[in-house]
């Protein structure tokens, strides 16, 4: 079997700008979405001449879809973290032994 793969642990800035990161891709999907939304159910509309039938229900459905997109992709950053760092076992010990004291 082979070792897992060992990943450095992160600094507090690398995470700060994964998290940025991650904010600016959720927001830019969700606008990019509502504006097609909107944009396209006028335009389906105007195109049947439906009232705003098409608008109303783009933008209703738009809502649990953003919201499935916005999990997808914060799955894929959750996964693409490394694992917080496990402390050894010396390390362990010695607080034990400093507590005792």
């Amino acid at each position: 079997m082979s070792e897992p793969e060992k990943r450095e642990p992160l600094s507090i800035v690398s995470l700060f700008n994964r998290m940025g990161s991650l904010a600016a891709q959720i927001a830019g999907v969700s606008l990019l979405l509502i504006f097609g939304a909107v944009f396209g159910g006028q335009w389906l509309d105007r195109l049947f001449g439906t009232g705003h039938a098409f608008l109303i229900a783009l933008v209703i459905a738009i809502g649990p879809l953003s919201l499935f997109l916005t999990f997808k992709l914060a799955m894929r950053a959750v996964r693409d973290l490394p694992p917080p760092p496990r402390p050894s076992t010396s390390q362990s010990g010695q607080k034990e032994d400093n507590e005792s004291d």
